[in-house]
């Protein structure tokens, strides 16, 4: 009795002790807001304090997918127009892909979801797909696929009906079960891992088999949060909390290989590498977990890098930035405190060098 006692003070405590230290968090969180600075122009932020995993945008509008469901806002005013599901949970990984019939495919905590033009909805879950939440979406060859906390399924449409065609495990090719990130170059499919280390890194599914790359390759870390397949290399961000970096990864004759590596000692913000995109004027993106993100021209980098880092003291909504879309007027960004919409002229012009001093690394 006096043990189950203990046990239940004990428990208390506890739970009194993370109330404490959440509002601590949140003290400490509206202090730093009050005393940041005006933001830089061209600067907004929408969703304030909401955690938003996904962006697609659409026309005039923008959808926001997020631990409330799948949302539109208008992209001028950040209004809210509806909502397109409020039963879709998508927090911590997720995305918002377009298929070639004009479809839109929401990846999230519970599955698949498929919206048509014509505004049908069709869901797959597990057991066809395989389990856990869906990281990750990739369009392909008229084909899905889908990355999950347990492996890869492929979507394709068979006689007007889509349906799950083959799954991908660690029993049948994968480094490892969660697929955290998929993109292809030239026909070939790379699947990152993540949360699993033994061995963890990139599974590449080639015109002649699978080839891997590990630590032991090279890689920064074993987790793999995002790949940017470029024309002449495909760029790795890797990591977890306080380690990781930016891999660069080029086609030999004999494969692929890692033949550079960046981080925070060239001028990478943070260590975990959290996304990386490349926008249509061809400036480069590197986003890290807690730190901001770093903006360079083009793509090939220097040891250091030469660019612009940006945080939230500069006008982001936080300093974790998980997704990157652009419209003809607009970059969006996804965080996880908020949603910011950067002019791109206010962008042109810093990389043009019209604001200089401590943002500019």
């Amino acid at each position: 009795m006096r043990r189950e006692a203990r046990w239940v003070i004990n428990g208390l405590f506890i739970v009194i002790g993370c109330i404490l230290a959440a509002g601590m968090a949140v003290r400490v969180r509206r202090q730093e807001r009050a005393e940041r600075t005006e933001p830089l122009e061209g600067f907004e932020v929408f969703c304030s304090g909401e955690e938003i995993s996904a962006l697609y945008p659409a026309g005039d509008s923008l959808w926001v997918g997020g631990r409330d469901g799948v949302k539109r806002l208008d992209i001028r005013t950040g209004e809210l127009i509806d909502y397109v599901a409020e039963d879709l949970e998508l927090i911590y990984a997720a995305e918002i892909i377009e298929g070639a019939d004009g479809a839109v495919w929401v990846g999230h905590n519970a599955g698949v979801t498929r919206f048509s033009l014509e505004g049908r909805r069709q869901d797959f879950a597990a057991p066809a797909l395989t389990g856990g939440r869906v990281n990750t979406l990739l369009y392909m060859d008229d084909r899905i696929w889908v990355g999950t906390m347990e492996g890869a399924s492929l979507l394709e449409e068979q006689n007007g009906v889509w349906a799950v065609t083959k799954t991908f495990t660690k029993e049948n090719g994968l480094l490892a079960d969660p697929v955290n990130v998929l993109a292809c170059r030239d026909g070939e499919l790379l699947f990152g891992s993540y949360l699993d280390n033994h061995p963890g890194g990139i599974s590449i599914l080639t015109n002649t088999g699978w080839q891997y790359l590990t630590v032991e390759e090279g890689l920064a870390h074993p987790y793999i949060n995002a790949l940017l397949p470029l024309e002449d290399k495909i760029f790795a961000a890797c990591g977890q909390l306080t380690a990781g970096g930016l891999n660069q990864i080029e086609l030999h004759a004999d494969g692929y290989r890692i033949t550079d590596t960046f981080d925070k000692t060239d001028g990478i913000p943070g260590e975990k590498v959290r996304w990386l995109y490349l926008d249509s004027n061809g400036y480069l993106w590197i986003t890290t977990e807690s730190d901001g993100l770093i903006l360079t021209k083009g793509t090939g980098l220097t040891h250091p890098i030469e660019g612009i880092v940006l945080t939230w003291e500069q006008g982001l909504s936080d300093n974790e930035i998980k997704r990157i879309v652009e419209t003809d007027a607009y970059y969006f960004l996804a965080g996880r405190y908020g949603l910011t919409r950067i002019e791109k002229q206010a962008v042109a012009k810093l990389m043009e060098g019209e604001h200089h001093g401590e943002d500019e690394r």
